[in-house]
């Protein structure tokens, strides 16, 4: 190991140090911190994507995997500057040793001529959805198309304008054959539960683990209204 890869080696460790004995409570942070520091050490996600009933796990793993090829040097890199953020003298403060790792996730930082329609989605910027022009019935590098984000993350807005303005198949099955009902039903988006069934979504169709999306969902309102609409 050379001089500059063990000092960030060493910074790292005290970063992930600082880190496991502080009290961070926010929960995107964690995802972020979780994802640099699973990249650091184990390089590139290949690990299957959780069930949709592990709700934490998943999160986890897409914290994680979205980095993708990401080198395990850029992961420190941007772990410690991470906690530098949080606290700038961080490398200074006494704290016990490292433990585990907090719970969090990162994307790495991309461009704008690098970003894809699903990059906007999780964004939320409707006005770059807006100028898209294109196919959106493709899943990405995650397995998700467009509709399945904006599901995921509720956002009514996005997920209505796919629909009506992008032609958004509400049916698309994501690369575990999950459609947006799955993932709206497992995170109780009433709204977009409703507008998804009006649309034609099927509340019967079979993930690969032969889960539906009235299956997904716990609230006993909501199925109900799914099974009326």
């Amino acid at each position: 190991m050379d001089f500059n890869s063990e000092n960030l080696s060493t910074r790292f460790d005290k970063a992930v140090s600082y880190i496991s004995g502080s009290n961070l409570s926010d929960v995107d942070m964690q995802l972020k911190l979780y994802g640099f520091y699973k990249q650091a050490l184990v390089g590139t996600c290949t690990q299957p994507k959780p069930s949709i009933f592990d709700l934490k796990g998943r999160k986890k793993w897409y914290a994680w995997s979205e980095l993708g090829t990401m080198t395990k040097e850029e992961a420190m890199t941007s772990y410690i500057n991470l906690v530098t953020s949080i606290n700038p003298n961080f490398e200074t403060e006494k704290t016990g040793w490292v433990t585990v790792s907090t719970f969090a996730n990162d994307e790495k930082p991309l461009s704008e001529n690098e970003k894809t329609i699903s990059d906007w989605v999780k964004d939320g910027d409707l006005n770059k959805i807006k100028a898209f022009i294109g196919n959106i019935n493709v899943n990405d590098s995650m397995g998700m198309a467009p509709i399945h984000w904006a599901a995921d993350r509720g956002d009514f807005d996005i997920l209505k304008f796919l629909v009506e303005n992008h032609s958004a198949d509400v049916n698309f099955q994501d690369n575990t054959r999950q459609t947006a009902l799955h993932y709206a039903a497992s995170c109780g988006h009433e709204e977009i539960c409703k507008y998804l069934v009006s649309k034609g979504a099927r509340i019967n169709i079979e993930d690969e683990d032969g889960i539906t999306p009235l299956e997904m969902c716990t609230d006993e309102k909501l199925k109900l209204l799914l099974k009326i609409n």
